[in-house]
């Protein structure tokens, strides 16, 4: 179903990473599945390829299912579970996703793509990392199963945002976009790339793929840092990645047709509107809904704003409420596909300022080394500034 080439997080090693991309690319060249241009980008694996780019504008493709797809995004409740004891509440806004993936199927008619939040299953709250993982899940599992039940029963795609561990990263506290195909199955899931330190005294100490670049691109390859999911219902990116242009750009350069944003209240409409301006593709956010029943924080925290924008930021539809809501739009994938432009950057402009440019934080800083709360963190990164 997708021609993806990004990490499973559990059971999986560099090895088999790297033979699964030879084959699959390998397989779907010599069955025509890639578009035009495929042939130039190929290469043995992931790692010794680099970085795999578009050749003269043609990006790598998978055959469409249908002309024109319909989407839609659930703005829902966030709710956050008890780290002593969260099956409770992780199990109740499970359901609550399920039932969501009912509606959307329902009146509007059965969907190609329905998205969620950054945490429906396991909310969020100012968690030490020790309580994080309590309520993380595993990528496959018991939840990924159930959703994924779903997604075989009305043939479409989910996506959504969560905390999840990996016996590969023993310690580590990821934040991981998750799709999961039509066949039930785990298609692709895109660890956040970046996070944007918030303030010398409090800040996220998730494992982003900055935190610990060199390891990730030797297990994952080069190629995985910056993930695509080739997919029937058009190439995808799983993004919990907010006011970071270049990476969205980057991504838009690699043939990402279709951003998918997760958010719980930490974002911003101008955000996504100006990234479907500039990249010239489409970008669907989903945000989270009035909560009046989030342990800890007023009812208002955030909400509303989830959006469909469109090529040149035109507006497809947007929640009209802080409540809950499902937005539901359609795409013309193929036409989009037939006309779509890759980014066109001056570059011998802009690299001599982008190859002296010295970053805040380095990359590498969680590889051995984990914070265990938003205030150490803080204080560990701010510390390790270079400016």
């Amino acid at each position: 179903m997708t021609d993806d080439i990004n990490p499973k997080l559990s059971g999986i090693s560099r090895k088999s990473v790297l033979k699964g991309f030879a084959g699959t690319s390998a397989a779907a060249l010599s069955a025509g599945l890639l578009g035009p241009g495929a042939s130039k980008v190929m290469a043995q694996d992931s790692r010794s390829a680099g970085v795999i780019l578009p050749v003269d504008g043609k990006y790598v493709t998978a055959p469409l299912r249908k002309d024109v797809i319909r989407v839609t995004a659930v703005q829902s409740p966030i709710r956050a579970a008890d780290p002593d004891d969260p099956k409770k509440v992780m199990t109740s806004n499970l359901n609550a996703m399920l039932e969501s993936l009912d509606q959307a199927n329902g009146f509007p008619g059965h969907q190609d793509l329905v998205c969620f939040h950054e945490q429906p299953i396991m909310g969020w709250n100012p968690w030490t990392r020790e309580e994080a993982l309590k309520v993380t899940i595993e990528i496959p599992g018991k939840e990924t199963e159930a959703l994924g039940k779903k997604a075989k029963e009305y043939g479409c795609y989910i996506a959504f945002g969560t905390y999840a561990k990996s016996d590969d990263w023993p310690g580590h506290l990821l934040l991981i976009g998750v799709l999961i195909g039509p066949d039930g199955e785990v298609a692709a899931q895109h660890w956040k790339l970046h996070n944007v330190r918030l303030s010398p005294t409090w800040t996220m100490f998730t494992t982003s793929v900055w935190d610990v670049l060199d390891q990730y691109i030797e297990m994952y390859g080069a190629d995985a840092v910056l993930p695509i999911a080739h997919t029937d219902i058009g190439n995808l990116s799983l993004t919990v990645s907010p006011y970071d242009p270049d990476l969205h750009r980057a991504l838009a350069i690699k043939g990402a047709e279709i951003c998918v944003r997760f958010s719980s209240g930490g974002f911003s409409v101008e955000d996504s509107k100006s990234a479907a301006l500039f990249n010239q593709n489409y970008v669907i956010t989903t945000n989270q809904s009035l909560s009046p029943d989030q342990p800890g924080f007023p009812a208002y925290s955030g909400p509303g704003g989830t959006s469909i924008y469109g090529p040149f930021g035109r507006e497809i539809d947007m929640a009209e409420s802080f409540h809950e809501e499902h937005i539901t739009a359609a795409i013309p994938i193929a036409q989009f596909r037939k006309t779509h432009r890759l980014p066109d950057i001056p570059l011998a402009m802009v690299m001599p300022v982008y190859e002296q440019y010295t970053t805040p934080n380095p990359p590498n800083l969680q590889t051995d080394y984990q914070p265990d709360t938003p205030e150490e963190a803080a204080q560990y990164f701010f510390s390790n500034r270079t400016w």
